[in-house]
């Protein structure tokens, strides 16, 4: 009788013991969505801020929140245990893998550290990528024969780039390349031109002196922008990714991001004018 009663005790014990697991985990579950939500928002509402701040900017000809523009991370310090890192892209300083002609890139590949031998290989092949034709550019151009060639199951595009991250469908492309090149290549600088001094001297300053005299400061339309904004509290982390047009269709990409690279960055002057906005202040 006593083992009975024992047995039906430790029965209970064990399926009270199973509930309140249970409802500790379905608790733990509902906190950590709920602290994600919180700070998707506020780097929804960061990213909103960045925007509004841009394109008042662009119509008032005022300084604006004053980011650094040329992708540099920022790191903001909104509340104790919870910052917000930043990065914000001119894309009409940058080279395009649809608009900027094939010298030019060659130029900026060599400057920006490609090894000869692979310059004119890639600039052919993105060219090749892009154009409607089947007739390889000279000097290492690629249409579908070189594509097989290589053992590869797909040919160029023959059509416009649609993302940077194709470049890692081009025949000669490694990944340290890709690595290399990526930070300096868009799809959103539809006039092509770039300022190569300006790329040099943000990812290859040791190649300054070897820039041709001609490469001079070439004027952003500062049309598209790409932001970057992630919300750290603790162990959560959670951001968005946008492609931002001024002076007309707004987003034109809004992706939810965790953007593993953008760890570190420095303090600035637009943190402050940030956390304020987010405190509801003026």
């Amino acid at each position: 009788m006593l083992l009975s009663v024992l047995a039906i005790f430790i029965v209970v014990g064990a399926v009270l013991a199973a509930a309140i697991l249970q409802v500790r985990s379905a608790t733990g579950l509902a906190q950590a969505r709920a602290d994600a939500v919180r700070l998707q928002g506020a780097a929804d509402g960061i990213a909103r801020l960045i925007a509004y701040e841009l394109d008042l900017g662009r119509t008032t000809r005022q300084a604006g929140i004053g980011l650094p523009e040329d992708g540099t991370v920022v790191a903001c310090p909104l509340a104790p245990g919870r910052t917000a890192f930043l990065a914000l892209q001119d894309q009409g300083t940058l080279v395009d893998l649809n608009a900027s002609p094939r010298p030019a890139m060659e130029e900026a590949f060599r400057l920006l550290g490609v090894p000869d031998r692979e310059v004119l290989a890639l600039a052919a092949e993105i060219v090749d990528y892009r154009d409607p034709d089947d007739v390889p550019e000279p000097n290492g151009g690629a249409e579908l024969p070189q594509y097989r060639a290589r053992g590869l199951p797909w040919g160029p595009r023959n059509a416009p780039f649609a993302s940077t991250d194709e470049i890692d469908r081009l025949p000669s492309m490694t990944p340290a390349l890709a690595a290399r090149l990526r930070p300096a290549l868009t799809v959103y600088n539809e006039g092509g031109r770039f300022d190569l001094a300006a790329l040099v001297r943000r990812l290859n300053p040791a190649a300054i002196r070897s820039l041709p005299g001609s490469a001079g400061p070439v004027p952003s339309p500062r049309q598209v922008f790409r932001l970057s904004v992630v919300v750290e509290e603790g162990r959560a982390r959670t951001g968005r990714s946008a492609i931002l047009t001024l002076g007309g269709s707004g987003f034109l990409v809004w992706q939810q991001t965790v953007a593993p690279d953008l760890v570190a960055g420095a303090g600035h002057p637009a943190c402050a004018r940030v956390a304020a906005a987010l405190a509801g202040g003026p």
